[in-house]
């Protein structure tokens, strides 16, 4: 007699993995799997009757068109970022308004958050930041702030929020110094880190498991408790934006680099699963680049005391210079010999009352900081932005380090600046031996390809089943652990 099939666990090392059961149409099981790639080992489930992300995507191919505008929407779309938030509609192929992540206080006791309406208002005499910092801690998150801030949306979006299912993408928190890694034998084996860096992980003790995701389920949770409690939304969702990213292009499995405002993570996807083991997360972001301009616009504007708003307009001026004149050079060498020989690369920008500054190395010099050394995670030795890509690349199983290499993509702010795309390949190619092939895309989209992953994914019809959305129902039964499940 046939040994009896084991009918909804495959084999792995028996940590509980995200899954959600769904009949439709047919008598025959098929499983869609959602969530995070299995933290304690290195198995891959293969050889599993799972049904395959990539099968629900050739479906969305078929049937979910992006428009321009779509008429009664009912799910929308929210990419809060450190540094701007992008909102729209499920549907649409881009989104409708882009805020600064930032809440502003007027003299007279409004808020406000929309850049354009800052100019507006005659004094301001404070901003504060909504979001949140890789290592933030939970005291820190004021719900205050964050219940404004989505009021302000939802009045400029036009919508009830209680008529409406919301999804939320957040960038996954990572403690510092945790490396997942550590003490696991078996992954660090079947792992292509150099031999040195595999005796630093197995020397290490076998680690009580500290939780990656352990600041993310915080943030997640304070988010849901204002949305439920103080704006009655009826169901939402969470999901990581890089892994959107990569749905946007009908991918579920690739690399992402996604260079944010105050942060870069480096990010190893495989089949719809996120290899958290692999994932890296540098200090540095867009935000640096602009402080250098900031310190050096400084240095060289006569304006040296300035009201509240002058000073926000000079901040808006600074940032438009940077990310307008600022570019990358595929040899920094080479660059700082061309402008010791000419000047015809220097740009200025009025930056308040026809008070122009001018611009010269500083223009290649500051975006250099994205490519700064800064100590790999298992080393410990000082490792470019490639560097740490190619170890993040590493960690994974032996079998994958050529699949993920072969679809790197690009995206975030910090990624726009001219020849970022080509210093990038040059770098990494460097690094790598010939028969690894290696491709790096960067859409012109890339500020807001997560978005639009976003968008593709809320118009699936398997978005209306209501294992994936956190209800009203259900948050009011489990309280706000009721998002933990969420991809």
């Amino acid at each position: 007699m046939p040994e009896k099939l084991q009918k909804t666990r495959p084999k792995h090392c028996g940590k509980a993995m995200q899954r959600v059961y769904i009949r439709k149409g047919t008598e025959q099981r098929k499983w869609i799997t959602i969530g995070y790639y299995c933290e304690q080992c290195s198995k891959f489930l293969k050889n599993t009757d799972l049904m395959k992300l990539q099968r629900g995507l050739k479906i969305l191919e078929e049937n979910v068109q992006l428009v321009e505008k779509i008429k009664n929407p009912t799910i929308m779309v929210i990419d809060l970022g450190s540094s701007f938030t992008k909102v729209g509609f499920a549907g649409e192929n881009q989104p409708r308004y882009i805020f600064e992540s930032t809440i502003f206080y007027s003299a007279e006791g409004d808020t406000f958050i929309q850049h354009s309406n800052i100019k507006a208002k005659k004094k301001i005499i404070k901003k504060v930041s909504i979001y949140l910092d890789t290592d933030i801690i939970e005291e820190k998150i004021d719900l205050k702030h964050l219940e404004i801030f989505f009021s302000h949306i939802f009045e400029k979006m036009e919508v009830d929020p209680s008529k409406i299912a919301i999804l939320i993408l957040e960038r996954p928190q990572m403690d510092k110094y945790v490396d997942s890694l550590k003490g696991k034998k078996d992954v660090i084996n079947n792992s292509t880190l150099p031999e040195k860096a595999k005796n630093i992980l197995r020397e290490e003790e076998a680690l009580d498991y500290v939780g990656v995701y352990d600041q993310t389920k915080v943030i997640r949770r304070k988010i849901a408790r204002v949305l439920f409690d103080q704006f009655n939304v009826s169901k939402m969702y969470f999901a990581i934006k890089e892994l959107l990213s990569l749905y946007a292009d009908g991918n579920v499995t690739g690399l992402i680099v996604n260079i944010g405002a105050s942060a870069t993570r480096i990010l190893p996807i495989y089949d719809g699963w996120l290899i958290t083991h692999s994932v890296s997360i540098r200090d540095t972001g867009a935000n640096d680049v602009t402080r250098l301009m900031k310190d050096y616009t400084n240095k060289h504007i006569a304006h040296s005391k300035s009201t509240p708003n002058q000073k926000s307009i000079i901040d808006s001026n600074i940032r438009y210079a940077t990310e307008e004149l600022c570019y990358v050079s595929e040899n920094p060498k080479k660059e700082k010999q061309i402008w010791q020989k000419t000047d015809r690369q220097i740009r200025s920008a009025n930056i308040i009352n026809n008070d122009f500054v001018k611009y010269e190395e500083i223009l290649y010099k500051a975006p250099e900081i994205l490519f700064r050394n800064e100590p790999l995670s298992v080393t410990g030795e000082l490792g470019d932005l490639t560097d740490a890509v190619i170890e993040s690349a590493q960690k994974c199983d032996s079998d994958l380090l050529k699949v993920v290499l072969s679809n790197i993509v690009l995206i975030g702010g910090g990624t726009l600046y001219r020849g970022f795309k080509e210093r990038f390949y040059s770098d990494i190619r460097s690094k790598l031996p010939n028969h690894i092939e290696i491709k790096v895309k960067a859409d012109r989209n890339r500020l807001i390809k997560s978005w639009i992953g976003g968008s593709i994914l809320a118009s699936l019809k398997l978005f209306n089943e209501r294992n994936l959305w956190v209800t009203k129902v259900e948050y009011d039964e489990k309280g706000s652990s009721a998002v933990d499940r969420c991809l």
